[in-house]
């Protein structure tokens, strides 16, 4: 665990390099040898620090005592000595980057060693010679070629450049020029010309720009940084990041955790290595990369781990411990990061050190991020940011989360667009069942998912999955195994409860007939299963596997059912009629398992000891075996089902008496588990959570009265107060080109909040809404509404100052009296951002809802998105307001589709008003758009000195209070 021993500054993007530069491409080249091995200030025995400097150099001596440094030799090591095998080109250069690592770092017994500096020259020398050369030709794998071993070339040179010829170095200029001349598209193999993106870009864009400092060449530099471009923008298809969050690799592979670390890491050491330059990044988009680690990362992350289901076929690597987030990318990211988002980076690094013991977050890290770490920990002005409660759906990666402070719940499923998993290099040879259904419950047991998990478990028994066992032989190299159906996704109310749902079928990925209908509704602190229409007829055998959990060492976890103690003695199989509930004890304190059946269920419970190897799963790996333990509990469907079903409830981290309370008197009602719906219930919290398996008008009743009814396949969650209703509605087939009818047996007297895209047609007798759902993307569409019988305080706040500021040449121009509020982000003098200040002080306490009323007057065109961001200080005045003396932003507040013109957007700050209340009573926003998105990027909304009214800005004030 982290030792704290000295506070460290953090360094800030305009950090200059303590050895003095004599130009700035050698202040650059300084800057990345920093980060690389320490500069001069770090103490090497800070006791965080000496035993990173210990494992570099244990390293370094390890690699420099077997290699070869004979004038006659033919290899540098005898197990790289292959002239077919790319792996080995890209692995000498790992290697001498090793010993140059220790060579340059301060403290090692390596440092500044000239016999290993010698060494690592000479080596350089002999790969150019006769491995890697503008004459060679590339063979085996692209990757080594064009990412691997420049990546690791690079380093080398740069650690090493005062020790080398201007002549040695230029030849390895020419060998980086050959194979990465180019980073936006590939130059050998299979690669040639085909557009890199996602991780594969900014790797080579790394390669690119470092070749540019070594080679002092700016034009290099540039097309490094300029590449990145194409990162930063969100995709609606194939490779990149997602606008809700989702990061696919290789065109249908959920891979946030593996290339989209990757991916994170280049961005963040680029940004950290060019910022205050004269190739600094200046590209607008940039500022998506700090939504990533908002919206794509944090969500994944229980405590300090990061969820499996995101990691591809890299879950066949051999590892000890759980994933880790990217720690370094994020500590790089808060160094230029905005005031209010640096703030959140390191607040969520601090607690992710604090929340786990067991992880040294240190290791394997750069003496720089040591140090970085080491700030953030002393830091008495950065809080812990706390643990995470949230629902989210990453739609377009098939995946779903359900956080909560003791507890992180995900879901892996595959559709028409996403695969069931990848293999590929030899790597994840058994994922057949990975992405069908596979849940995972983290909590206080750290290495449920780690600890040789993946070389042991049964991987056609998956928690989760509903399986027939099916899946053998080797997959299709690089193959894709996606569900033939669509209806793959799901809906989120308020950030915190979801259901998730998927139509499946195997015809696609193991070739079975197996087909079905699942659904997973996560409430508080429960998850409801729903499984129905499951069906096959290929004589295997059917089951949904509830659970597989890794056991203790000894195997003895206690396990009850219905109150009475089952065997523990490895082997024991049964089958147990008239389940109601079952418990299993934890391997930890507090980790124990609770399974609750609304309907008395058959359980098959099988204890067993599994031995296996990662070489099983991944060729590349060793052959060593591994002997865990198992507790697997199944509902049994039967050879050939027809219109098979389940039901049950996990409760995570409940005793055996807490379950059989929660059977005696359960929360959860289940609507329906039919081939229509699935629709379930929670009474304490007053939610609902509905999935729509087709078209056509279909009711949900609750307490035998009609509750909800769609049109069309849909998902839908609500949770319902006394005062109000709330609904999220997505379309989780992403192939209606229309809209979905929605119909709530409510009344309600006002929309506290709607989504662009959301049309009210009535509030009463029944609420009718219409939601375009086309180009969504799987989307989950939010409203809000104050229920009829509700009386208060009910008012609009309209903002008492309003401007527009331009930059360039209109830089000191006043747009205070204008009609309308310009918002547009392009290039220079045509960058536009909106200012409106409220005072609040007629608001005597806290509000309930506080809806940001906009009303878009005119646009450039369709489907532009802007966002709303808080405003750090209050000062300014609308009749001197200018680009000049604009105020500095906080943090986004929400973004939007623009809608038509003359159509209102809602946007709700409730949390901002309640704040301001709380403190000085004004508040200041800033709408912007959040990316460079054409010339005809250009919104106009009402200002408050509109002519309409009904096109002003206003705040929409809600206190409600139960009717008498």
């Amino acid at each position: 665990m982290l030792t704290v021993f000295f506070l460290w500054g953090v360094i800030g993007s305009n950090y200059s390099p303590t050895a003095s530069a004599a130009d700035e491409y050698d202040g650059l080249r300084t800057k990345w040898k920093e980060m690389l091995a320490g500069d001069s200030a770090y103490n090497p025995s800070d006791p965080d620090i000496a035993p990173r400097i210990q494992e570099i150099t244990n390293t370094a001596n390890e690699r420099w005592n077997t290699m070869d440094t004979s004038s006659s030799r033919t290899f540098l090591w005898s197990d790289l000595a292959s002239t077919t095998n790319s792996a080995h080109v890209s692995d000498n250069f790992g290697r001498l980057k090793a010993m140059a690592v220790a060579y340059a770092t301060r403290g090692s017994s390596l440092y500044n060693n000239s016999a290993l500096g010698d060494d690592i020259v000479n080596g350089l020398d002999w790969i150019y010679a006769n491995r890697y050369n503008e004459n060679k030709s590339a063979y085996g794998n692209w990757w080594d070629w064009e990412i691997g071993a420049p990546q690791y070339l690079t380093d080398i040179l740069i650690l090493m450049y005062d020790d080398m010829a201007p002549s040695q170095l230029a030849q390895q200029i020419k060998a980086l020029d050959k194979f990465n001349p180019d980073p936006t598209v590939g130059s050998t193999l299979g690669v040639k010309g085909v557009a890199m993106t996602g991780a594969n870009r900014s790797d080579k864009a790394q390669v690119v720009a470092l070749r540019g400092i070594i080679g002092k060449s700016s034009a290099k530099i540039a097309q490094a940084r300029d590449a990145l471009t194409q990162i930063f923008g969100y995709v609606t298809s194939g490779d990149g990041f997602y606008a809700d969050g989702s990061f696919v690799q290789h065109t249908d592979i959920a891979y946030t955790g593996s290339y989209g670390n990757v991916l994170l890491g280049g961005v963040s050491k680029l940004l950290y290595l060019l910022g205050g330059s004269t190739w600094a990044v200046t590209n607008p988009n940039v500022a998506n990369v700090y939504r990533w680690v908002k919206d794509a990362y944090e969500p994944l992350v229980y405590n300090a781990t990061m969820m499996d289901m995101v990691y591809g076929r890299a879950i066949s690597r051999a590892q000890t411990g759980p994933f880790r987030p990217p720690l370094a990318s994020i500590a790089l990211l808060a160094q230029s990061a905005s005031p209010a988002d640096s703030q959140h980076f390191m607040s969520m690094i601090k607690y992710w050190v604090e929340s786990d013991p067991s992880w040294n977050e240190l290791d394997g890290l750069s003496i720089r991020v040591i140090g970085m770490t080491k700030s953030i920990m002393n830091d008495s002005t950065v809080p812990s940011r706390g643990p995470l409660a949230m629902n989210r759906m990453f739609a377009s990666m098939a995946r779903a989360v359900h956080n909560r402070p003791d507890f992180g719940f995900g879901i892996s499923m595959f559709s028409n667009r996403i695969s069931a998993f990848e293999y590929g290099n030899g790597e994840n040879s058994k994922g057949w069942w990975t992405g069908v259904g596979m849940t995972y419950l983290y909590n206080a047991d750290v290495n449920q998912y780690a600890d040789n998990y993946w070389a042991t478990i049964d991987m056609k028994r998956l928690p989760g999955t509903t399986t027939d066992g099916s899946g053998s032989g080797t997959p299709g190299n690089w193959g894709s195994y996606r569900n033939p159906r669509n209806w793959v996704g799901g809906s989120s109310v308020d950030g915190a409860l979801g259901s998730a749902g998927m139509d499946f079928s195997m015809a696609q990925n193991t070739g079975t007939s197996l087909q079905g209908k699942k659904s997973w509704f996560m409430f508080d602190d429960e998850i409801v299963a729903l499984g129905s229409g499951i069906a096959s007829s290929d004589n295997r055998k059917a089951e949904t596997i509830i659970d597989n959990r890794k056991l203790n060492e000894s195997g003895t976890n206690a396990l009850q059912v219905n109150g009475s103690s089952m065997p523990t003695n490895i082997g024991w199989s049964q089958s147990i009629n008239g389940v109601d509930w079952i418990q299993l004890a934890g391997n930890v304190p507090g980790a124990g398992m609770g399974y609750y059946f609304p309907d008395s269920t058959s359980v098959a419970g099988l204890r067993e000891t599994r031995t296996g190897s990662w070489h099983d799963v991944n060729s590349g790996e060793s052959s060593t075996s591994y002997s865990r333990n198992y507790l697997s509990l199944a509902i049994n469907h039967g050879n050939n089902p027809s219109g098979a079903s389940y039901a049950y409830v996990t409760l995570p981290n409940r005793d055996a008496s807490a379950v059989s309370a929660y059977a005696s008197q359960p929360d959860i009602q289940i609507l329906e588990n039919s081939a229509s719906a699935h629709a379930v219930k929670e009474k304490t919290l007053n939610a609902v959570g509905v999935n729509f398996w087709n078209d056509g008008t279909k009711t949900v009743s609750v307490d035998g009265q009609n509750f909800i009814t769609s049109n069309k396949k849909a998902s839908m969650t609500t949770i319902e107060t006394p005062s109000d209703i709330s609904i999220g509605v997505s379309d989780p087939t992403q192939s209606n080109t229309g809209t979905i009818e929605v119909e709530i047996n409510r009344q309600a007297s006002q929309p506290l909040m709607l989504d662009p895209g959301i049309t009210v047609n009535q509030l009463s007798p029944t609420i009718k809404l219409t939601i375009n759902v086309n180009g969504a993307q799987g989307k989950t569409f939010a409203a809000k509404f104050a229920l009829s019988g509700t009386t208060g305080n009910q008012q609009t706040l309209n903002p008492e100052a309003d401007a527009s500021v331009r930059d360039g040449i209109y830089a000191a121009v006043n747009y205070g009296s204008s009609a309308v509020l310009d918002v547009k982000t392009e290039t220079t003098d045509y960058t536009r951002y909106a200012y409106l200040k409220f005072n609040l002080s007629s608001l005597s306490g806290a509000v309930s809802s506080a809806m940001l009323r906009l009303v878009p007057v005119s646009a450039g065109s369709s489907g532009l998105v802007n966002q709303l961001e808080s405003v750090a200080t209050n000062s300014w005045i609308e009749s001197g307001l200018t680009w000049n003396n604009k105020p500095a932003v906080g943090s986004m507040i929400n973004s939007w589709s623009v809608p038509a013109t003359s159509t209102p957007v809602l946007i709700d700050i409730t949390a901002e008003v309640n704040a301001a209340i709380s403190g000085n009573k004004i508040l200041s926003l800033r709408i912007s758009s959040p990316s460079n998105q054409g010339s005809l990027g250009w919104v106009q909304y009402g200002s408050r000195e509109h002519g309409t009214a009904a096109y002003q800005p206003g705040i929409l004030i809600s206190q409600n209070q139960s009717s008498q």
